[in-house]
């Protein structure tokens, strides 16, 4: 697929949604430039010495041609309005091209032909481009053939003028073209979709751009060092791009940002598919030799299939990485490639960064919130409650011996508050801000058991042979909460003595098991994570969090006896990710 093909649809889009008034006043500007060309031929033609009746007939053509510029430039406005834009553009346009090939033939090349040619010239490229500028030259060029002496010496100029305008024509449409593919993807970036939707809008665009089928952009946090995958690959046009985000490994993250860094390149294999051929510029577009790359073999096998691959390099402050897109359909000119995709890129990827930076403010404003929340609960609603509870643990203290019935009423009401207590420190604790990265999680769960046991007088136990896990944060923190999630359950329905946590990695995934000896579930038996779903079973707060966690459910229940839930999450955690 050639450039041209590459960004036709954004100049279609932008030739069909041209407003109005920009037509006018492009029009507007030809319009005044055909009034001065044809005054200041006539005035040339006028004042020079008649010679012969061409002479005459030349000021004759051309005074119509002087009254015509002034018709259409007083008309243009009713003209606009009342014809079609494009058939009235182009019969003006044909009359310039004849009012130019009859100069010719009546004056010659000692004429005005050549400037009025050349306007014919300079306002086709001016409205439409390359294609209509060729065709005003083989019209010229026409005209020419049918003229007297020098007929190849003025072809000859005709050509190479219609040639060079053409050229232009096409490097300044290439241009515009580049500018309104950057325009159309920026306006497809909408800070309220999240960033997950952004991401999956900007490689589409860029795929759609090159018409390449699959997308790897591998990005690092300079502060924090943490890095992550995102891969998109083209589906139909009903479902979409398919999206899906890793979090890589400092061990694994060599195998993408491999040397030379800030490096944009192409790579074509040859035709025996042994090596790669690389075209490479760097940061400031200057080319860079590409002999002594070495490309891991690890980051083959995980861009395979591909006969064309492009990497485009990504570099900020907060920011370093590469995109890379496989099978681009690149045409000869490979560095006109590499610095199209650069400077949508570059543009691009700012936009992308401020939604992701939006998205931490907004989660660090909502963890704010929720902490500020959380200490309000502690030092006033349940500071009150406690109170209360003492005052009525002293009331019957006081009633004992008096009213066996008020007694029962306030020992009631007294197991009443407990328990509102209890919940309250329950939702205080699922407020307040959670962040666990991988290495601390094991502890964190270890942590929450040993604080369920003391607040509730439970026997909890966690066991556990790991050191940490290999999860993104987002999961650890996932996980964190399906295991306060269980023990909240456990403390508040099933009445039991003991519990057992366990965490553990199987066959590439990490097992979850939380175990009670309470009244277990109001089922018997073991129930899959369909099962459950079918029959609205078990918990149902803990099985949409191992949903978004790409996980499964399994709850083993045995009324009267207890309960077990086991968790599995691929340790290759791909999950919904917002």
């Amino acid at each position: 697929m050639t450039e041209a093909r590459r960004l036709a649809p954004y100049a279609e889009s932008a030739t069909t949604a041209t407003p109005i008034d920009q037509v006018r006043r492009a029009e507007r500007a030809v319009a005044i430039g055909r009034t001065f060309i044809a005054i200041g031929a006539l005035a040339a033609v006028s004042l020079a010495p008649a010679s012969s009746g061409s002479s005459r007939l030349a000021v004759a053509l051309l005074g119509g041609y002087a009254l015509f510029a002034g018709a259409v430039l007083t008309l243009l406005e009713p003209l606009l309005d009342r014809w079609r834009p494009a058939v009235g553009l182009h019969a003006v346009h044909t009359v310039d091209v004849a009012v130019a090939g009859i100069t010719l033939l009546i004056s010659g090349s000692d004429g005005p032909f050549f400037v009025v040619y050349l306007f014919a010239l300079l306002s086709a490229a001016y409205r439409w481009g390359a294609a209509e500028t060729l065709a005003t030259m083989c019209a010229a060029f026409t005209f020419s053939l049918f003229g007297s002496e020098g007929v190849i010496l003025r072809s000859a100029y005709i050509v190479l003028a219609g040639l060079v305008t053409a050229w232009f024509t096409r490097s300044e449409k290439r241009f515009h073209n580049e500018a309104m593919a950057i325009a159309a993807t920026l306006s497809r970036i909408d800070v309220r979709a999240g960033l997950r939707r952004t991401v999956t809008t900007v490689f589409d665009a860029l795929m759609h751009l090159f018409d390449a089928q699959r997308a790897i952009l591998v990005v690092r946090e300079n502060a924090t060092g943490q890095a992550f995958l995102w891969e998109v690959t083209r589906n139909d046009e009903c479902t979409g791009p398919a999206v899906r985000m890793t979090r890589l490994e400092p061990e694994h993250l060599a195998a993408y940002l491999f040397a030379p860094a800030q490096t944009s390149w192409h790579a074509v294999r040859d035709s025996r598919r042994q090596t790669l051929n690389f075209v490479a510029v760097d940061k400031d577009g200057r080319r860079v030799g590409s002999d002594s790359w070495t490309v891991p073999a690890q980051f083959l096998s995980a861009v395979e299939p591909f006969d064309q691959l492009m990497s485009l390099a990504v570099t900020g402050v907060e920011w370093t990485g590469r995109l890379f897109l496989m099978n681009p359909a690149v045409a000869a000119d490979r560095y006109s490639a590499i610095a199209l995709g650069d400077r949508v890129f570059r543009h691009v990827a700012p936009a992308v960064h401020n939604v992701y930076l939006l998205r931490r403010l907004r989660a660090s404003a909502s963890a704010i919130e929720r902490g500020r929340i959380a200490r309000e609960l502690h030092d006033g609603v349940i500071q009150t409650v406690s109170g209360v509870e003492m005052q009525v643990a002293a009331l019957s203290m006081r009633f004992a011996d008096e009213s066996p019935a008020v007694l029962q009423e306030l020992n009631r009401l007294d197991v009443t508050l407990r328990q509102e207590v209890a919940r309250l420190r329950d939702f205080m604790q699922q407020m307040r801000p959670l962040e666990i990265e991988p290495d601390r999680l094991v502890d964190a769960l270890g942590e929450f058991v040993q604080r369920f046991q003391r607040e509730t007088g439970i026997v909890a136990r966690f066991v556990t042979q790991l050191d940490r896990v290999t999860l993104p944060p987002r999961a650890c923190r996932e996980i964190a909460r399906i295991v306060e999630e269980a023990l909240v359950n456990i403390r508040r329905h099933s009445g039991a003595r003991n519990v057992i946590v366990r965490l553990s990695a199987v066959n590439g995934d990490y097992r979850l098991s939380i175990d009670d000896d309470g009244r277990g579930f109001p089922f018997a038996g073991r129930l899959s994570q369909a099962d459950l779903d079918s029959s609205r079973k078990g918990p149902l707060v803990i099985n949409e969090r191992v949903r978004q966690l790409g996980g499964a459910l399994t709850v083993d229940s045995e009324p009267g006896r207890g309960a077990r839930l086991e968790i599995a999450v691929p340790a290759s955690h791909h999950g919904s990710y917002r």
